[in-house]
């Protein structure tokens, strides 16, 4: 797995809650253990010798010498850096470890921080030490009592109302840093990781000119083929997290008999983001437990605030070292607790929460002796997080059971239940030649799309129940070339039809014909028509934009034409459509649009061109497009 050079995941922000919302919740803080147990940074002096505790491999932490070399001053705002050097016959070999984040480090018996910072190729075992009075200022920082969606928020008053798709608008939380910034029809899963990595550009850059980097948690991906791995890369990477091939599925089964049941100091600590048959998690190390609670990592994960990620127990195979920076090799064990804050110096975890996630089924037909067609998987809640983790876990599954490199044609139905109850049914499509199929057939489905529009929109965070899809697999590739379009009646009335053949070339296969007979409005009369032959698949059905949450949903699963099909259309001069108030009227009479067009109210109808479809059901998928033009005569009376 490639490195991207650097130590950090301080990264993508979870915004499970707003920021706006903390201040309007009640919770309980975390009081702070007294000082007897802690030095603080003002005692710590140069030379001054102690230990750490860390898990070299297994379960259990064990002890590590270190040495005060010296203390940087406001290293973060607000917050310094101790220097250490670190003596152990692994850490030798190892130097700084991505992994190791979080490790509790003692002087003369009381615990000065977190071991949290190393330099990239770093010759010599030094690290940098997050205090641990800043971790316990995280820790005492109030909990809501229980972490829930917020409630729905609607655009500022005197605001336009969202538009329809292909245009972009602005909402109030544009600027949270892991929301997708734009109107929720318009969802886009790599425009979204573009816009959450520009975002997070400043948070994940080290100090200027250093290669200082936080010491931080690699996510072990498990499960996974090639090209899904280099998915998971594209997804990852630009958020300053390093991939690195572990194992595990989140189940107990790997830890020995005499593992610990609960956190403890020096303790491994996974984020799972995505369990099963497919794993993606983070790797880090317990700072302090106090009652429920704990802080660990001594650096954001991804600087999010309050959240909701599913937590776990771990082991760690072994420490891995390598020149660039060595990492800790391990996999998440047994399911315990919710990592519920997300600061500048640590993270917080709360063992006695339970972490919304939501199931993920695919079963794969049509791919004779397969060993193995059903797959399970259980994501998170997460904004950004579940839609690139449901691309990635139904091409994974797709991959891993198809990766043939012939001509295969696939059709996923998908149930994406919703909100308790609410079921979506949402067909998605492929067709590929000489590739294996992989998460990057999924990355613009329409199933990524809706999940997409639910957690990001204005009004109400949607709520994921769970994704039930079922892919079948044809060894054949199901695609004609559209390669062209001959009009057979160069003339036609108004109000009559006029006829056109198409030329379709089969993949691998001989030229057909199809003829069309496309109607032709009375309002045409005198006119020169252009009409449009697409795949339906590069056509958005006309829909009224959503003003509410409730509008979203009843719209999600209507958005798309069949896949299967040619969309044949033209404009009609002088009529407009126009969609407010969730209703859409497709042709106003003339006239109609300049009464609705206010010059005085900037919450207005949306005006535009009007249009004259025509589905026409196609055997496999097209590619390609045509437009001809058809002279209309006026019809004698």
């Amino acid at each position: 797995m490639r490195s991207s050079g650097s130590f950090g995941v301080p990264s993508l922000p979870l915004g499970v809650l707003g920021g706006a919302l903390v201040a309007a919740l009640l919770g309980l803080s975390v009081r702070a253990p007294a000082d007897e147990k802690f030095m603080k940074v003002a005692d710590v002096k140069p030379g001054m010798k102690g230990y750490g505790l860390t898990v070299f491999q297994g379960t259990k932490p064990e002890r590590f010498d270190v040495e005060v070399i010296s203390t940087m001053k406001n290293f973060r705002p607000k917050q310094d850096l101790i220097l250490i050097k670190t003596k152990h016959p692994r850490l030798e070999v190892a130097r700084t470890v991505a992994g190791m984040s979080g490790s509790p480090i003692y002087i003369e018996g009381k615990m000065i921080g977190a071991y949290a910072y190393g330099w990239l190729f770093g010759v010599e075992p030094i690290a940098g030490v997050t205090p641990i009075h800043d971790m316990l200022d995280d820790l005492a920082r109030p909990i809501p009592q229980a972490l829930a969606p917020a409630a729905g928020r609607a655009p500022m008053p005197g605001k336009p109302m969202p538009p329809r798709r292909g245009k972009k608008q602005a909402f109030l939380d544009d600027d949270a840093p892991n929301r997708f910034a734009g109107a929720p029809l318009d969802y886009d899963l790599r425009r979204h990781g573009a816009q959450v990595s520009e975002r997070m550009r400043a948070a994940l850059a080290a100090p200027e000119g250093t290669d200082l980097r936080a010491a931080s948690t690699d996510v072990m991906i498990s499960g996974l083929g090639p090209r899904s791995a280099r998915f998971a890369a594209e997804v990852f990477e630009p958020l300053g997290m390093t991939l690195q091939q572990g194992g595990g599925t989140g189940g107990p089964s790997v830890a020995p008999p005499d593992s610990p049941k609960r956190f403890v100091d020096g303790g491994v600590v996974t984020v799972q983001m995505l369990s099963g048959d497919v794993s993606t998690s983070g790797l880090g190390t317990v700072t302090y437990v106090a009652g429920d609670k704990l802080v660990a990592f001594g650096h954001p994960m991804m600087m999010g605030g309050l959240g909701q990620l599913p937590t776990a127990l771990g082991t760690v195979h072994w420490i891995v070292a390598t020149t660039n920076r060595s990492f800790k090799l391990g996999e998440p064990t047994t399911p315990l607790g919710t990592l519920v804050n997300d600061r500048q110096a640590s993270i917080v975890v709360d063992q006695s929460r339970k972490a919304p996630t939501f199931p993920i089924t695919v079963d794969i037909r049509g791919v004779p002796g397969a060993p193995h067609t059903h797959w399970q998987m259980e994501a998170t809640q997460d904004p950004f997080m579940a839609p690139n983790l449901a691309a990635l876990a139904l091409g994974s599954a797709l991959e891993s059971t198809a990766a043939e490199r012939g001509e295969t044609t696939w059709r996923a139905t998908t149930r994406l239940t919703i909100d308790g109850g609410r079921v979506l049914t949402l067909e998605d499509f492929g067709a590929g030649s000489g590739t294996p199929l992989s998460p990057s057939d999924f990355a613009r489905s329409r199933l990524t799309r809706a999940m997409g529009a639910l957690l990001n929109n204005p009004w109400q965070l949607g709520t994921i129940d769970k994704i039930e899809s079922k892919i079948d697999i044809i060894a054949r590739r199901d695609v004609a070339l559209l390669r062209g379009a001959e009009l057979l009646d160069p003339e036609v009335d108004a109000g009559g039809k006029v006829r056109v053949r198409l030329v379709l070339q089969n993949y691998l296969g001989a030229l057909r014909t199809e003829e069309l007979e496309i109607p032709i409005a009375l309002a045409l009369a005198g006119e020169t028509v252009r009409i449009e032959i697409r795949p339906a698949y590069n056509v958005d059905r006309a829909a009224p934009a959503p003003e509410n949450y409730h509008e979203l949903v009843d719209v999600l699963d209507r958005l798309d034409f069949p896949g299967e099909a040619l969309i044949v259309s033209y404009t009609l001069p002088n009529e407009a459509s126009a969609a407010f108030a969730g209703k859409l009227a497709t042709r106003l009479p003339p006239g109609m649009a300049d009464r609705l067009a206010s010059r005085t109210d900037s919450v207005v109808p949306e005006l535009y061109a009007a249009q004259w479809q025509l589905v026409v059901p196609t055997k496999g998928f097209i590619v390609g497009q045509e437009t001809i033009d058809v002279k209309v005569r006026h019809v004698l009376r």
